[in-house]
């Protein structure tokens, strides 16, 4: 059996090969994380002269970066063995190169661990709940864009028409109302037809002539004193 261990960076890995005798048949060597990189480390593969049943692979499960290349050697029907970062560094504690740390040294550290066979093996989905899981990430990351901006927005309506609290700003209504009227100062030539006007083509709004004019009565009560409106304006 041949042990290959291979340290995940995000533009370059370093690899090297294993024996049953834990030296070096490959030393360790870097390739780019590129197509050309990974027929390079195919070609190192493939100078092994074995069966691909013979030979074990191991890499950390380091964010996303392992993916491409997981997936690249799977496809060579090599066996890849997914380890937790965690894992390697306790059975690095406990070998004698411990206190060495680069990547050569790691490379070296996940071929010995997975010859070892003191490890715990990792999951990877399958091609339809990767796509579920880089969704859910993806929607996680824009729900938490939209969280840090109607922050932001609420920051500057506190200056521009802090008594707007009473209104919500961000439900369909709230929003036709900022896109026209984006600080207390814009409200000075409204009145509670112009502002109905803005709701007629938005369906289910429920803004009626009361809360028209109780809005109208908070902007001409505002504190703001209007400095600085257009830039306000633009904010919004």
């Amino acid at each position: 059996m041949y042990y290959v261990g291979i340290d995940i960076a995000k533009r370059s890995h370093v690899t090297c090969v294993m024996r049953e005798d834990n030296s070096l048949e490959i030393k360790p060597f870097e390739f780019a994380s590129t197509k050309s990189g990974f027929e390079k480390l195919r070609a190192q593969l493939s100078s092994l002269a074995c069966d691909v049943s013979e030979v074990l692979i191991g890499m950390e499960a380091t964010g996303l970066l392992f993916d491409n290349l997981y997936r690249f050697l799977r496809s060579l029907h090599y066996r890849v063995v997914l380890l937790n970062p965690y894992q390697s560094a306790k059975f690095r504690e406990m070998d004698i190169m411990k206190r060495v740390k680069n990547d050569n040294i790691d490379a070296q550290m996940i071929a010995a661990l997975i010859k070892s066979g003191r490890f715990s093996e990792g999951y990877v989905n399958d091609d339809q709940l990767q796509s579920l899981r880089t969704l859910y990430r993806h929607r996680a990351s824009l729900d938490d864009q939209l969280k840090a901006i109607k922050r932001q927005t609420q920051t500057v309506l506190n200056v521009v028409f802090p008594e707007l609290e009473q209104v919500d700003p961000f439900n369909i209504t709230g929003l036709a109302l900022l896109e026209k009227y984006p600080t207390a100062k814009h409200y000075e030539y409204a009145s509670v037809e112009r502002i109905l006007k803005t709701f007629r083509g938005i369906k289910g709004n429920n803004f009626n002539e009361a809360k028209a004019k109780k809005l109208l009565s908070l902007a001409r009560e505002s504190i703001y004193s209007g400095a600085g409106k257009e830039g306000y304006e633009a904010t919004i």
